[in-house]
């Protein structure tokens, strides 16, 4: 939902599934601070198996709500980074819980060794390290 849009109440739970409600969406994001993937072919290849169309719709939509930017792959002109906003890494405490959530009750999740053991153990340590290797692998791909 683009940022300014009305919503449907004013419950902030609401804003945040207005924004990123469906389960694409977040994957995408989830793979971009995550497992950092930022090129198209990479999404494409994730274990959900995300249609083309689909991955291209999320995409265009990730970009215009302010959660992704889209700029020119400086190694490959024809191809496109995907690259988190600051309203994409303020969602990462989000994703962490969603993990422990996970953890606790889905048994069958598997969650990266370490990285919720580090989070449970400096919430804020962990992000603010999270979002500094994005940053510097942003640099890199940008430069």
């Amino acid at each position: 939902m683009p940022v300014g849009t009305s919503l449907r109440s004013a419950c902030p739970i609401n804003a945040l599934v207005e924004s990123v409600g469906d389960p694409w969406s977040l994957l995408i994001l989830r793979d971009v601070v995550l497992r950092r993937r930022f090129r198209y072919s990479e999404f494409q290849r994730s274990d959900e198996g995300i249609a083309t169309n689909i991955l291209a719709e999320r995409l265009k939509r990730l970009v215009r709500d302010g959660f992704l930017e889209k700029r020119a792959d400086p190694g490959d002109r024809r191809s496109s980074l995907f690259l988190p906003t600051d309203r994409t890494l303020d969602l990462i405490p989000l994703l962490f819980a969603a993990m422990a959530w996970s953890a606790r009750h889905e048994p069958t999740a598997e969650i990266p060794a370490g990285i919720l053991e580090a989070y449970r153990a400096d919430p804020l340590g962990t992000t603010a390290m999270l979002v500094s290797d994005i940053r510097q692998i942003q640099e890199g791909l940008t430069v």
